[in-house]
C-alpha cells in the first residue's frame, strides 16, 4: 500500500492523542448536600472540572479516537498498487509542418524507443498511437501545438502500466508557432523534467497572395487545389440579416473593436466540411472560417468593413485584414524557441513518478471513500451515544 499525502497519517494519529487528552479532564456533577440557604444558589447545573487518571467513557473514547485515524488514513489518500520498477519513456513525436523532414523524425524517435514506451503523434491535434506507426510517420500541413500535444501526453502517461516512473522525451524542432499562450501552464502540471530532441525545422514555404473573390468558381477552386493558396470569399455570402452585433473580432493575439453586425460564415454555420474558424467575434462565434480544398483552402469571411470612419486606417485593422490574407492554416512562424522557453519546457528534475500522474487523472481512490465512509458511521454511532448518555 502506498499513500499520496502520508503526512496525514501523523495528523490523524495527533488528533487522536488529543481527544485522548481531553478525556482526561473530566466534567463531573459534585455529591448532593442540603443547603439550608438554598435561595443563595445560583439557578444553574453545578459542575467541576477535575483531572482523572483513568478516562471515563471508555467506548466513547474509542469511537472518537478511531474516527479520527480514519479520516487521517483517508486524506493520506492509500492505494493499493502492484509492484512497479524502471523507468519507461514517453515519447512526443511532432508531424507537424513545422517539421523538415518525416524520416529524420522516424528515426529520431526509433532510436530512443524502447519496449513498453508510450507513443503520441501531434501536430494541432494530437493521439496516442502504437509504435508500428512511427514507420508510416508523414509530415502534415497544419501547424503543431505544443499545449495540446502535453496533455494528450498525461493522458497516455497515466494509463501506462509496471513502469515505476515516465520519462518524457519531444522530438520536434520546436519553433515559435507550436508554442501559445496555454503552454507554460500545460507544462507545468507535468511532475518532472523533459528531455528536448530538436529536429531539423523546415524553411517557411512560399505561397502565392491569397486570392479574394466574391464568390468561388470553378477556375478559383482549380487555382486553390494547384497552388496551395487561400481562396478568400470576402464578404461571403451570408444571411442579410445579422445575428445581432458585435464589439470586436479576434484574430490570434490581435482584437479590432468596433461596430460590427455579427454574421456566421456559411461553412462554420453548416460544420461541414470540419471547417477551422479564423477569427472570433468577442462572444466566441465564429466570425471567419477555412475548408481544406486540395493543396489550398477555401476562407469565407463574415465581417464588413464600417463604410465610414477610420476603423481600417488603424494598426490593429492592418493586422487583422494581412491575417485574414494569410496562407492556409496561418501565417508560418519556423523560427527556433528561445533559451526562454526551452528552459522552461525542459524543466528540472528526471523522470515523473508514474503514482502522481495517476493520481492526478483517478483523483480519490476508492480505499479513500470507504475509509471516509467509516469515519461518518463512528461519528453517527458517537453522536447517539453521547445522547444516550446525558
Amino acid at each position: 500500500m502506498s499513500f499520496a499525502a502520508p503526512a496525514f497519517l501523523l495528523a490523524g494519529a495527533l488528533g487522536a492523542l488529543a481527544v485522548a487528552a481531553l478525556h482526561l479532564l473530566a466534567r463531573q456533577r459534585p455529591r448532593a448536600a442540603p443547603f439550608p440557604t438554598a435561595r443563595f444558589i445560583p439557578e444553574r447545573q453545578a459542575r467541576a472540572a477535575s483531572r482523572a487518571l483513568i478516562p471515563t467513557d471508555l467506548l466513547l473514547l474509542a469511537l472518537r479516537a478511531a474516527a479520527m485515524l480514519l479520516l487521517g488514513a483517508a486524506f493520506a489518500r492509500p492505494a493499493w498498487e502492484p509492484a512497479r520498477h524502471g523507468t519507461a519513456r514517453m515519447l512526443l513525436v511532432d508531424r507537424s509542418r513545422a517539421v523538415a523532414s518525416a524520416a529524420e523524425a522516424r528515426d529520431s524517435a526509433r532510436a530512443r524507443w524502447r519496449e513498453g514506451d508510450g507513443v503520441v503523434l501531434f501536430d494541432s491535434a494530437a493521439r496516442a498511437a502504437a509504435a508500428e506507426s512511427l514507420g508510416a510517420l508523414a509530415v502534415v500541413r497544419t501547424p503543431g501545438s505544443l499545449a495540446g500535444a502535453l496533455v494528450a501526453a498525461h493522458e497516455a502517461a497515466a494509463s501506462m502500466a509496471g513502469a515505476d516512473s515516465v520519462q518524457l522525451v519531444i522530438v520536434s524542432p520546436l519553433v515559435r508557432e507550436e508554442w501559445d499562450a496555454a503552454t507554460g501552464a500545460v507544462r507545468a502540471q507535468w511532475p518532472g523534467g523533459i528531455v528536448l530532441v530538436r529536429t531539423t525545422a523546415a524553411a517557411a514555404p512560399r505561397v502565392p497572395r491569397a486570392r479574394v473573390v466574391d464568390a468561388v468558381t470553378p477556375r478559383d477552386s482549380l487555382w486553390a487545389t494547384d497552388s496551395a493558396g487561400a481562396l478568400v470569399v470576402w464578404p461571403s455570402p451570408f444571411s442579410a440579416a445579422a445575428d445581432g452585433s458585435a464589439g470586436a473580432v479576434v484574430l490570434g493575439d490581435d482584437v479590432v473593436v468596433g461596430p460590427f453586425p455579427r454574421r456566421t460564415p456559411p461553412s462554420a454555420e453548416r460544420r461541414a466540411p470540419t471547417p477551422v474558424v479564423i477569427a472570433r467575434w468577442n462572444d466566441g462565434a465564429p466570425a471567419a472560417a477555412e475548408r481544406a480544398l486540395g493543396a489550398g483552402c477555401v476562407r469565407e469571411v463574415a465581417i464588413e468593413p464600417p463604410a465610414a470612419g477610420d476603423l481600417v486606417l488603424r494598426e490593429s485593422w492592418i493586422r487583422l485584414r494581412a491575417g485574414l490574407l494569410g496562407p492556409c492554416g496561418g501565417a508560418v512562424d519556423a523560427r527556433p524557441l528561445g533559451d526562454s522557453a526551452l528552459a522552461l519546457l525542459r524543466g528540472v528534475g528526471g523522470a515523473a513518478p508514474a503514482r502522481a500522474l495517476r493520481a492526478e487523472r483517478d483523483g480519490a481512490p476508492p480505499l479513500t471513500a470507504w475509509l471516509l465512509a467509516a469515519a461518518a458511521l463512528l461519528l453517527v454511532g458517537e453522536m447517539a451515544l453521547r445522547r444516550r448518555a446525558a
